[in-house]
This record gives structure tokens, C-alpha cells and sequence, in this order.
């Protein structure tokens, strides 16, 4: 789910839209946590560890290398994006490689710090949110699953290169479409997914409220 406004003005002549290597994952670890952190400080607390984040997307990383793109202005990361061609791929490579195990032993012996009780809650909202809308997809199950930029570097159209480079990479892959979901009030969000070719195929609801679900065809 992307939820963070996609930016709208003229980018920079040094915004530049890459493929993210190792050594920028903690920096967008830290504009993940800036930009969410009400939902981050819920499960995490007022201090957050960032190992569980940088865990998570160093293994999206390695499965989807090209889905995983970081925007940079003068060789600064100011915002990220992570597409994937299949979401129930990932989740079989998790389980089948064992990291899946992994995470929840560290998660359990609190390296992650995590409150459990928020856990639980936000599991069950998320259970709520993917049988509501997996039945807006015509085909495939290829996601826009997180989008962020710094807060220093917002209207500058960081998000809308992140998002159109995304969708040239999905198209390279001969995906034949691609969903995400925004809140019906992110009206700046929802200008750029338009913008870029993203279509409103109906709604869905978890425990936070209300979700467009929109696809679009790379």
C-alpha cells in the first residue's frame, strides 16, 4: 500500500531513478520511518529498530533487484519505490528459503522490538485489506507495494519518476498489469497514479477505513 502524496512538480536536472544497490538500504529504511511514522511508532514504539525493515527489504532486494528503485538528487537517495512482478512468488521464495523463519525468531527473541499486541491488530487488518481486494485484478498479481520520499525532497517529482520508472520496468517484464492502493483522501497521491495510467477498479475497506484499489497497464 502506498499511501504517502506522490510529488506533482518539474523534477530536477540531477533527479535520477535507479535500480537501489546494499548500501542505500538503511537510507531508505530511514524515509520509510519518517514518512509512516504513526503507523511504524504503533508497532515499534517511540524508538523504533530499524533491523526489521532492513531484513525485510534487503531480501526483496535480492528477489526483485530491478523492482526495488531508489531516486536520487546529487547522489543523495530522497525517496524509494518497490514494484514486484508477483506477490505470491515473494511470499513462496520466503517460505521455501526459510527467511520467513528467520524473521519470526528474531522477532520473537526481540531483536525487532515489536509490541505484539499492536502485531496481532495489524495482522488482522491486513487479513481484512487482501481478501477485500484481490478481486480487482484481471490478471497476474504484480503490486506497487511501497512508495516513500523524504520529506525535504517532496514537490519536486521524485514520486512520479518512481512510479513511471516502475512501470517501465514492469513492462520490460511483459507484466500485463499492476494494482496498488491509496486512500480516498490523498488527493495528490491519486493525481500522479491517474497521471501515469493507474485506473480506480473499485474499493476496499480494512480496520483504518477506506482503500482505492487502481491498476494500470506497463
Amino acid at each position: 500500500m502506498s499511501e504517502q502524496p506522490p510529488s506533482s512538480r518539474a523534477a530536477p536536472a540531477s533527479l535520477s531513478v535507479g535500480p537501489i544497490v546494499p548500501q542505500e538500504i538503511d537510507a531508505v529504511v530511514g524515509i520509510f520511518l519518517e514518512a509512516f511514522h504513526d503507523n511504524v511508532r504503533l508497532v515499534y514504539g517511540d524508538r523504533p529498530r530499524p533491523d526489521a525493515m532492513r531484513d525485510v527489504w534487503t531480501f526483496v532486494r535480492a528477489t526483485d533487484p530491478s523492482g526495488f528503485l531508489a531516486a536520487r538528487i546529487a547522489n543523495d537517495v530522497v525517496g524509494y519505490a518497490i514494484f514486484v512482478r508477483s506477490v505470491s512468488a515473494l511470499r513462496r521464495r520466503a517460505i521455501a528459503s526459510g527467511i520467513i523463519f528467520v524473521w519470526a525468531w528474531r522477532a520473537i527473541t526481540g531483536r525487532y522490538g515489536i509490541h505484539w499486541v499492536a502485531l496481532f491488530r495489524l495482522l488482522w487488518n491486513k487479513t481484512l485489506f487482501v481478501g477485500g481486494s484481490r478481486r480487482f485484478r484481471t490478471s497476474g498479481d504484480a503490486q506497487l507495494l511501497n512508495i516513500a520520499v523524504a520529506r525535504a525532497a517532496q514537490g519536486k517529482g521524485v514520486a512520479k519518476a518512481l512510479v513511471r520508472a516502475g512501470l517501465a520496468y514492469l513492462a520490460r517484464c511483459q507484466v500485463g498489469e499492476v494494482r496498488l492502493e491509496v486512500r480516498p483522501d490523498n488527493l495528490p497521491a491519486l493525481a500522479a497514479y491517474r497521471e501515469n495510467g493507474f485506473v480506480e477498479r473499485g474499493r476496499t475497506r480494512d480496520a483504518g477505513g477506506e482503500w482505492i484499489v487502481m491498476t494500470a497497464q506497463p
